[in-house]
């Protein structure tokens, strides 16, 4: 009796296992034959196992399987478990089975493995995790080599206004295409502020230029730039913007927001009045 168990739980397992070994598989291409040809080994032998077991207890093994299947799948009709007749150390052994919800489980984490094994290994529809990575990694560095043909990156807490003619003409060039519209040809304001006064209604100084033209304010009508122009250019447009402080073009508009004062430069003028 207790070979004949022995046996049959061999044969489950072993039907079990075959199809969530392939899960495991890192490379298909190398590894999913041997894997396949094991498991299906272990298949074969434990079948022939169950079969000759099952012979010698003069029972129909097809008709056992069928009753163990049902066993698994069906809750027993009562919980109280069957006495095997076995006492050792006034201590009697029970046929305890297995609670049907955790053969529910089991099962369902099979036809998982088995559904794995097509959709990834098999039909190629979803994607390996390796393959997953290594088109995250070409995109990655498509986008670096695009950033660094376009100026790279930087770093914006470390931004400093340009002074230098090639950048300041750049900036120009790009403001007299898509500023003046709102701005005005020389930046004294139309829908928009005047950019020659001291005032600003979102901040001056090159930090806060620079990410009003790369943020904009959509409140306003102003787009986001950050898709239009690299970092470097917005820099540069930044740039040029602050260059026409002064520049009191005519018919500018009234001032508009607030005055700006550098925080260097009103810290210098604190320490000043403090010394006079």
């Amino acid at each position: 009796m207790k070979k004949n168990n022995t046996l049959n739980r061999l044969f489950m397992i072993s039907v079990c296992s075959v199809t969530p070994a392939f899960s495991q598989t890192p490379d298909p291409s190398t590894e999913i034959a041997l894997i396949f040809t094991v498991s299906f080994m272990v298949f074969v032998i434990a079948t022939i196992m169950y079969i000759i077991g099952v012979m010698n207890t003069n029972v129909d093994p097809i008709a056992n399987l069928y009753f163990k299947i049902k066993n698994y799948i069906i809750p027993p009709p009562s919980e109280e478990a069957a006495d095997v007749g076995h006492v050792y150390d006034n201590i009697r052994e029970l046929d305890n089975r297995i609670p049907p919800w955790f053969n529910y489980l089991f099962g369902a984490t099979v036809i998982f493995a088995f559904v794995y094994l097509v959709d990834y290994h098999v039909l190629g529809i979803s994607k390996l995790s390796a393959d997953e990575y290594m088109e995250e990694v070409v995109a990655a560095n498509l986008q670096k080599k695009i950033m660094l043909a376009s100026g790279g990156t930087i770093n914006e807490n470390t931004l400093v206004a340009l002074k230098d003619e090639a950048s300041l003409k750049e900036g120009a060039e790009n403001f007299q295409k898509f500023c003046i519209s709102c701005h005005g040809p020389q930046a004294g304001g139309l829908v928009g502020p005047n950019l020659t006064d001291e005032f600003w209604i979102h901040g001056g100084g090159i930090k806060n230029v620079y990410t009003t033209i790369k943020k904009g304010v959509p409140v306003k009508g102003m787009i986001s730039w950050e898709l239009v122009f690299s970092q470097k250019q917005i820099q540069n447009i930044g740039s040029f913007v602050l260059s026409l402080q002064g520049s009191n073009p005519p018919g500018g508009k009234a001032p508009e927001g607030n005055k700006y004062v550098e925080p260097v430069a009103a810290a210098q003028d604190s320490v000043q009045q403090k010394s006079i």
